[in-house]
Formats: structure tokens, C-alpha cells, sequence
């Protein structure tokens, strides 16, 4: 299942959801109800003259009818309150929920050579994809093998590893997990991921209040009084009745996380391998962990939040087979046709015991300066084997390719917050030394902490190197951009539009850099924007789509009459004997385009997906794939909000 037929299936299991998650508002809101009218007829003094008297519930209903129905208006607008707070707090995309559970970002730098590996693998796997590269964090403290992906969008996720997946796994099994882990940010499981710890929280805070007014009890008995008994005994059933009424939201959210992660669970199984080419790779780790002392549980307290997002289940404490948010492991490595017994795992769990013990040795040994290289080399020699000419296992490759031939300072330099702008500035530079002239009198201008003289030191390194590397450089850098302060983002961003017009024309890997840069203020800003807008069908864009055609034919071919044909060809494609608008080629392109994209993002996931394969044909259509038309498409992904596709038969070797 493709990523448009997963965000349509999600669309289609919304209203389920939804009324799920209404009812358990529902119970909640009842309860609490019952809970105050208990209360008010224990502490009121004219109903506590009546205690031996029968007990009316209807008569109490109708009596504070007007309470009642404010009293339960005030749960749903508190309700609506957390969860519009949680979701506020969760603004800064997946680093938010990474460095809630005690992740330490990391970067290729790091001292530690299995905290290198890791970052090299998500790199490599960012750059095959066509994704931008995610940040890394690692769980320090969590012995547990385990992993997530989270996000709102592909530019704000994050990935975390656990210290325990760090050093168990080896480079296979590590990468087959992250392969799983990309498959979630592929098919936009992560995004529907994020939005449900919003709403899940408004319903599961109430037990955690439940929780803090009984801890609270306990400390107010050893002191209270005889003649103060009767409010501790309140305050008492108050605790155990939001506790219990807890219990019922953490059931309605396992139940609703349940119900979205059990089967994309064996989907992203089945992707990694598709996407590694190697079924060893996650089954052996999911066999370390059947066979690991400590499993795959966390120990951090806001585990059960994340429970969904999570590689493997994380949880101590299981309820029923119904509420679980994973498969069992047994059934996951059955469904890759994978077997094992006891026996292995026992062989298995002393072996990961050895590895465990040297790897605490060894932690804090620096590493020798060609290591790095040598993790490279392991990568390729890994997967060297591979039968078949499935294009995954290419694009892997590629990618490895890529990472050897950019610079060691370079991809320093660009992984790094304090130099990553000198980087994305020197890639800016005309090859016009009078325009370059002029740019670099902006940026010397603009101050802002930048040193003027790397830039220059910088482009003199990129002149010798491929244009086809311009990306994967500006993929490497986005994990430290989205590190700097908002205010540093957006006065960088002001330079880079200040910095494109000045010879008066803007070429594919100028716009997609603007555009990527701007995607990620806004949704830093307004994360998920695009989830709340109203849809829009195909026949409606027919000039917008216009727009986007016309511009990337023309990119892609030498010639106006070459574009008309490939446009009339993309358009063919996707409206067939409908009549669709002729060939245009605004001047002031980009203003059009980006109205354009603006426009084609509301519409349906399927409907997207036509748009692509529409825009394929385009491409492909004088079959000579060009540097300038892979950054237009991974741009148009971008900002519709879905994954790049792969264009396999492109001759973009690095």
C-alpha cells in the first residue's frame, strides 16, 4: 500500500475514530457528573441532615440540572484545553517528543562510533528516499531495544534509537529498523502519529490529576485532624473517582492507537525489507529483542503516550491482545517468513549479554580518524550481495556513493549549527564572478554572525564537485537549520531571498532551497497546516496544474516547442479526452507556481497521486533526466506534502 492509499484508508477510518474518542469523552463527562453529585450531597449541610434517608438519584439530577449542565460543559472546554496545550507544546515537530523522553541530539561528529554509524545509516536512507535527513537523537538512559520516527512533516522529524538498540544491533539489524522507522515517515503514519497525542492527552490527563490529588491525600492524613477527616475523605473519593475515570481514557486512547498502529505495524515490516533488500536485517532484530533481558520496554514515564509510535512495544505493563499497539513478534517474523525457537533465542541472549558488557567498556573510547570511513566502507561491503535489480537496493547505493564524494570538512561544516549557513551560501554563489561579487557585498552587509571568508573558502571546494551533489548537501545541512533559533531561520531566509534575484532569473535549486527554508518557518509556525483545509477537486485546478506542467517542462527540456510536447503528453496522462488548458509559461513564474501548489495541496491524497504520475511522464517524456528537474519534483513533494517518488531510470549517478 502506496502512501496515497494510506492517507486515503486514513481518511476513510477518521469517523470511526472520532466517534470512539466521542464516547470516551462521553463516559468521561458522565462519570465526572456523578462524581460531583456525590460530593455536593456529602459536603452540602442541608443534604448531609439526610445521609439515612433513601438514596434519589433522579431527584438530585433534577435538582442541579443548570450545575450539572455547566459542570460538564467546563470538562469538555478543559478536555479541549489540554489537548489544544499538548498539541501547542508538540509545534517543534518530532525533537519535541524526541528530548521528552530523554534524547540527546547527535551528529556525525559524535565521539562515539555506534552513535556514527547510526547517524551515517539515516543519512544514507534520507538521501535514497529522497527525504529531507531527519534529526537523530539517542535515548541514553534506555536500556530497551527500541526505536521511533516522529513528526508532523518529513521537514520537522526526528528519529531516536535507544542505547540499548545502539549496542546490540548490528549494522543490518540497525538498519532494518530505521528502514521501518523511514516507512512510517513515507507513508504518513508518523504525521497521523503526532496527532493523536493532542486529543489523547485532554482524556488521559484526568487521571493523571486523579493520581496527584491521591499522592496528595496520603501526606494530608498523617497530619489532618479528627475534626478535619470529613475533607480528606472528599478529597479522597475525589482521587480515587478521577483515577478510576483515568482508566477509562488510557483505555479509549490504547483502544484508538491500537486500531491505527497494529496493522501499519506489519506494512512497515514488509517496507524495510522492500526498502533494504535485506529481511535479516529487521528480523534478527526483532529477534534480539525477543531474546533481550530487557526487551523492548522504556522506562521513561511518558512511554505510554508514545507507546503507538514506537518500533516495538514499549510498555511494561499489557493489557489485553485488543488494546495492544503492536503485533506480537512472533506473528510480525512469521508474516516475513522468518522462524526461530527457544533454543536460538537462549544461544542468542547470551551472545547480546557479551556485546553488552564489552560495548560499556568501550563506550568512551574515541575513536581512530578513519573510522568513519570504515563504517562507509562496511556499508557498501553489506549489502554488496544483493540479487535483483530492485531499485531500493540502487538507491541505497547511490546514496552511499554520495556521501564518499562530499568533502570530509564540507559535510563537517554543513552538519554543523555554527557553520551550516557558509555552506548554504557558498552553494548560492553565481559562477558569474561579477554576480558572485555582488552577492557576497550582501552578505558581507548582512552581518548576522556569518563568516564572509568561509563562504568564499567554501565555494572554492564545491567548484571541483558534480552538480548533482547540490542536494544532498542541502539535505545534510536541513537537521542543523532546524537547530537555530526561529529568528536566526528567518533572517536567514531573508538573506537567501535577497540573494537570488540579483541576476535576474531563478534557476530550480535557488527556488527549492527558498521554498524548503520557508516550508520550515511555516510549519514550525503552524505544524500539519495542511490538515485542516477544505478540498479541492481535479476539475477545479485544471490552471494551476497549467502552471506546475508548463514550469517543469521547461526545465527539463532545451526547447519551448520540446516542453509543449511533454506538457501535452503529462496532460494526456492525466485527463485524457477531457480538454485541458494550452501550454503557458508565466513570466513571473514563481509567484504563479507557488499559488499553484498552494492551490493542488488541497486536493485528496489520490488525486495527488495522479498529479505525480502525471508529472513523471512529463519528465520522462524525452527520457534525458535532468539535476534541475529531480529538484523541482523533490520541491512540488515537498510542499504537497507527500513523498518524493523515485526516478529509477534517471541517469543522476554521483
Amino acid at each position: 500500500m502506496n502512501f496515497f492509499q494510506q492517507q486515503e484508508h486514513a481518511r476513510s477510518k477518521t469517523r470511526w475514530l472520532l466517534f470512539i474518542y466521542a464516547l470516551a469523552v462521553a463516559i468521561i463527562v458522565v462519570a465526572l457528573d456523578a462524581i460531583f453529585l456525590l460530593v455536593k450531597h456529602l459536603t452540602v449541610s442541608e443534604y448531609s441532615q439526610s445521609l439515612g434517608a433513601p438514596v434519589d438519584i433522579k431527584g438530585w439530577i433534577e435538582a442541579d440540572a443548570n450545575s450539572l449542565w455547566l459542570f460538564s460543559l467546563g470538562i469538555i472546554i478543559f478536555i479541549g484545553l489540554a489537548s489544544l496545550y499538548r498539541m501547542m507544546t508538540l509545534r517543534g515537530g518530532g525533537s519535541k517528543v524526541a528530548t521528552a523522553l530523554g534524547g540527546a541530539l547527535v551528529d556525525a561528529n559524535h565521539p562515539d562510533r555506534r552513535v556514527r554509524r547510526l547517524v551515517n545509516i539515516v543519512e544514507e536512507m534520507a538521501i535514497a528516499s529522497g527525504l529531507p535527513v531527519p534529526q537523530v537523537y539517542v535515548l541514553e538512559q534506555e536500556s530497551g531495544i527500541n526505536a521511533f520516527a516522529a513528526g508532523h512533516q518529513p521537514e520537522d522529524a526526528a528519529v531516536a534509537v535507544t542505547r540499548g538498540a545502539l549496542e546490540i544491533f548490528n549494522r543490518d539489524e540497525l538498519q532494518g529498523v530505521l528502514g521501518h522507522e523511514f516507512s512510517h515517515i513515507l507513508n504518513g503514519d508518523m504525521r497521523m502519529n503526532m496527532r493523536l497525542l493532542g486529543p489523547l492527552f485532554g482524556i488521559t490527563l484526568i487521571g493523571m490529576m486523579g493520581g496527584i490529588l491521591l499522592r496528595s491525600t496520603a501526606h494530608t492524613r498523617v497530619r489532618s485532624s479528627r475534626g478535619s477527616s470529613g475533607g480528606v475523605l472528599v478529597v479522597l473519593l475525589l482521587g480515587v473517582g478521577l483515577t478510576i475515570i483515568g482508566y477509562i481514557g488510557q483505555l479509549a486512547g490504547r483502544l484508538i492507537k491500537a486500531a491505527i498502529s497494529r496493522q501499519r505495524e506489519f506494512l512497515a515490516d514488509a517496507s524495510a525489507v522492500q526498502f533494504t533488500r535485506h529481511k535479516d536485517g529487521i528480523g534478527g532484530a526483532l529477534k534480539k529483542i525477543a531474546a533481550w533481558q530487557h526487551g523492548s520496554v522504556l522506562t521513561d514515564s511518558g512511554t505510554e503516550e508514545v507507546s503507538h509510535m514506537l518500533f516495538a512495544n514499549g510498555l511494561q505493563k499489557q493489557f489485553s491482545s485488543l488494546f495492544a499497539t503492536h503485533p506480537p513478534i512472533q506473528d510480525r517474523l512469521h508474516r516475513m517468513g522468518i522462524r526461530f525457537d527457544n533454543q536460538e533465542l537462549a544461544r542468542l541472549a547470551v551472545k547480546m549479554q557479551q556485546i553488552s558488557s564489552n560495548a560499556s567498556q568501550k563506550r568512551s573510547t574515541a575513536a581512530d580518524e578513519d573510522e568513519r570511513a570504515g563504517f562507509a566502507s562496511e556499508s557498501v561491503s553489506g549489502f554488496s550481495n544483493i540479487d535483483g535489480d530492485g531499485f531500493d537496493g540502487e538507491s541505497l547505493q547511490s546514496a552511499r556513493s554520495v556521501l564518499k564524494h562530499i568533502p570530509d570538512r564540507v559535510r563537517l561544516e554543513v552538519e554543523s549549527e555554527n557553520t551550516v549557513r557558509e555552506v548554504i551560501l557558498a552553494l548560492l554563489l553565481n559562477n558569474e564572478d561579477e554576480i558572485k561579487q555582488l552577492q557576497m557585498n550582501v552578505i558581507r552587509a548582512a552581518g548576522m554572525g556569518i563568516d564572509s571568508q568561509r563562504v568564499m573558502e567554501v565555494r572554492q571546494q564545491l567548484d571541483g564537485l558534480a552538480q548533482n551533489l547540490r542536494l544532498p548537501i542541502l539535505d545534510l545541512g536541513f537537521p542543523a537549520i532546524r537547530h537555530l533559533t526561529w529568528q536566526t531561520r528567518l533572517d536567514f531566509y531573508t538573506l537567501v531571498e535577497r540573494l537570488i534575484p540579483l541576476d535576474n532569473q531563478v534557476s530550480s535549486f535557488e527556488y527549492m532551497l527558498s521554498r524548503l527554508l520557508l516550508q520550515m518557518l511555516e510549519e514550525n509556525r503552524r505544524p500539519d497546516s495542511s490538515s485542516g483545509k477544505k478540498q479541492i477537486k481535479l476539475a477545479r485546478l485544471q490552471y494551476h496544474l497549467r502552471t506546475l506542467f508548463s514550469v517543469v517542462a521547461i526545465f527539463g527540456h532545451d526547447n519551448e516547442q520540446q516542453a509543449k510536447r511533454a506538457y501535452n503528453a503529462g496532460m494526456d496522462k492525466l485527463f485524457g479526452s477531457q480538454q485541458w488548458p494550452e501550454f503557458y509559461m508565466p513570466a513571473d513564474w514563481t509567484a504563479h507556481f507557488d499559488a499553484a501548489l498552494a492551490a493542488i495541496d488541497r486536493a485528496r491524497p489520490l488525486i495527488k497521486e495522479e498529479i505525480i504520475n502525471s508529472l513523471m511522464a512529463i519528465i520522462g517524456f524525452d527520457r534525458n533526466y535532468r539535476i534541475e528537474e529531480y529538484e523541482m519534483l523533490r520541491v512540488i513533494s515537498a510542499l504537497l506534502h507527500c513523498p518524493m517518488p523515485l526516478m529509477k531510470e534517471a541517469n543522476l549517478k554521483f
